[in-house]
């Protein structure tokens, strides 16, 4: 049996316990959270549509989950799961 696969020593890391990244690292949900109300664009692909191929989201980032977000513009609000956006652009000052 390879030791290096099955490891017993009882490592456990330490960088992410509590929800508390200790290199400084954030995750895009935690960016797209901070920036809630602010005008963004999502880039996505719907690979299995002809009409929706490739499309653009423009509006309001209203609420940020694990797996998706939700645009608002002035006609509709969208709710857009993640494992579809390529990129998201936020087109004001970040934080």
């Amino acid at each position: 049996m390879n030791n290096n696969l099955y490891n017993t020593g009882g490592y456990i890391p330490t960088h992410a316990i509590n929800g508390i990244n200790s290199y400084g690292e954030k995750y895009v949900e935690e960016y797209l959270r901070n920036n809630l109300g602010k005008n963004v664009e999502a880039h996505v692909s719907f690979c299995d549509s002809i009409e929706w191929r490739d499309s653009i989201f423009t509006g309001i980032l209203e609420d940020v989950g694990k797996d998706y977000i939700v645009i608002k513009n002035n006609e509709n609000s969208y709710v857009i799961w993640s494992v579809y956006i390529n990129y998201i652009v936020l087109n004001q000052n970040y934080r």
